[in-house]
């Protein structure tokens, strides 16, 4: 997904060298790995990370990660603007633990490390496990990955993320996420350009809502949101079944 993650866009530049351990890379993203971490793990987290660091307009800077392992635990430090991470909340670290602990590493725990550009630590979000994912079961079918919460099951999630695939066909990833609110309302949330977004009809989403509804939910009532990075809304569309 995006979520999060893709907030850590300003986490960069360079330095490599034998110590930092093998490496696998891929245009402007590198990933080492240590001792304790497979190539494919450095590989699927590589290409977990590409297509959500890589910039759509213009050249993409650097991104230097390392992968290492101490115990149970894989600790994943990134080169990091500190101007940048120390703007930014640490429950959005902690947060992210989870989600890398949930879709790369099969549950185990993942600190979240910043670093120089030599990987010298410069802090440490230690995993701190949450007691509901804050996004999700994350599903995915060609450039489209749906993150499932509450009572939707992986099954519902992959159907979805299916459909919205053949639908929307995007050239780059779309985020999604459904779930229930308060009240047991069927929620859906898509990450957007809130100013992309902003220029479209509200009719578009409007019919958006009612075909996910009517074609994969068996026409319930639906809340959908239009939504940044974190999943937090900016533009909100109901439909509810005449």
């Amino acid at each position: 997904m995006k979520k999060y993650l893709s907030l850590f866009l300003f986490a960069s530049v360079l330095f490599a060298c034998s110590t930092n351990g093998d490496k696998v890379s891929k245009d402007f993203m590198e990933v080492y790995y240590k001792e304790g971490i497979s190539k494919e793990q450095a590989e699927k987290t590589l290409d977990y990370f590409y297509p959500r660091w890589k910039n759509k307009d213009g050249e993409t800077p650097r991104k230097s990660v390392q992968l290492s392992k101490n115990g149970d635990t894989i600790n994943f430090k990134m080169v990091s603007n500190m101007e940048v991470m120390d703007k930014m909340e640490d429950d959005i670290f902690y947060t992210t633990g989870n989600e890398l602990s949930e879709n790369l590493f099969s549950a185990a725990p993942v600190n979240v490390v910043l670093a120089d550009k030599y990987f010298k630590t410069i802090r440490t979000y230690t995993f701190k496990k949450s007691d509901k994912p804050a996004f999700g079961k994350r599903l995915t079918a060609g450039n489209i990955e749906v993150y499932v919460k509450d009572s939707f099951s992986e099954e519902e999630g992959a159907s979805m993320a299916s459909f919205l695939s053949r639908e929307i066909h995007p050239a780059g990833i779309i985020s999604f996420q459904i779930g229930k609110n308060e009240n047991g309302t069927v929620v859906v949330s898509m990450v957007a350009n809130r100013a992309k977004a902003d220029a479209l009809p509200d009719s578009q989403f409007q019919s958006m809502a009612k075909q996910i509804s009517e074609e994969q939910l068996g026409g319930v009532p639906l809340i959908f949101h239009l939504t940044n990075d974190t999943f937090s809304p900016f533009k909100t569309f109901t439909y509810k079944m005449d």
